[in-house]
């Protein structure tokens, strides 16, 4: 009777060892040399380029606990640490990176503050790209800055004004919601352009509060002062297209 039980013992090892790392992710980092050293740092980069795409299809608790484990391990070595922390923004928040995810991009943030590794102004600008990511999203309250603040619904476009495209955006988005206030958001140094149907700002102090990675990029505020659509960043589509078609 003793052999049936140990093979029910192997068989429930095996199953609960497939549980803890269903995506073969969790376990990533545990046997590699994560120190980035001269002359081996495309190898390394490519490394975790790898690991970020494997990221992109496994659960978010094992890609998590992956990104815990190789924290834990580059602590050790403060250069690589600096390193590994830019990769990260990059991978993960980066509006172009295929692998762009902000549940793990802002548990990397959580970790590296918690680190106290990268100097506090590093980390500071880390965590208003965490606040950033978290602005606008759909059915929570409008943010914007105080001067372009409206009542009613609103349909906001943010453009820099040294960007072509964004003119065409403005043209072609000018008649979208009929019903609702069009305002733009402006970055850049020209002059507001001579494009009917928007009310024009720019915001002091919005550098502080939006983190400019593109342009243009359009979210639409209700008549309750929630989203309705949050912004658009699908760079497989055209921003200036009409809302409908994205």
């Amino acid at each position: 009777m003793r052999r049936p039980v140990i093979y029910v013992f192997a068989l429930l090892t095996l199953l609960l060892a497939s549980c803890e790392d269903r995506s073969g992710i969790v376990t990533f980092w545990d046997e590699i040399d994560v120190t980035v050293r001269e002359g081996q740092v495309q190898e390394a980069e490519d490394r975790f380029a790898g690991f970020a795409e494997l990221a992109l299809d496994a659960p978010v608790e094992d890609a998590t606990e992956a990104l815990g484990r190789l924290f834990k391990r580059l602590k050790d070595d403060e250069v690589s640490y600096y390193i590994y922390a830019g990769w990260m923004e990059y991978a993960f928040h980066n509006l172009y990176s295929p692998c762009r995810n902000l549940d793990l991009f802002s548990y990397a943030v959580e970790r590296i503050a918690e680190d106290e590794i990268l100097s506090k102004e590093e980390i500071s600008r880390l965590q208003r790209l965490v606040e950033y990511d978290n602005l606008n999203l759909q059915d929570y309250p409008c943010r914007v800055p105080e001067e372009a603040e409206t009542d009613g619904a609103a349909f906001y476009l943010v453009v820099d004004l040294d960007c072509r495209s964004c003119l065409s955006a403005l043209k072609a988005l000018a008649t979208e919601y009929p019903q609702t206030e069009h305002i733009a958001l402006c970055f850049g140094y020209g002059r507001f352009p001579d494009v009917p149907g928007w009310r024009f700002t720019r915001p002091a102090g919005m550098n502080d509060f939006f983190e400019l990675e593109a342009a243009p990029f359009w979210f639409l505020k209700g008549d309750d002062g929630l989203i309705e659509i949050p912004y658009n960043v699908d760079f497989n589509k055209p921003v200036y297209a009409s809302p409908e078609e994205l």
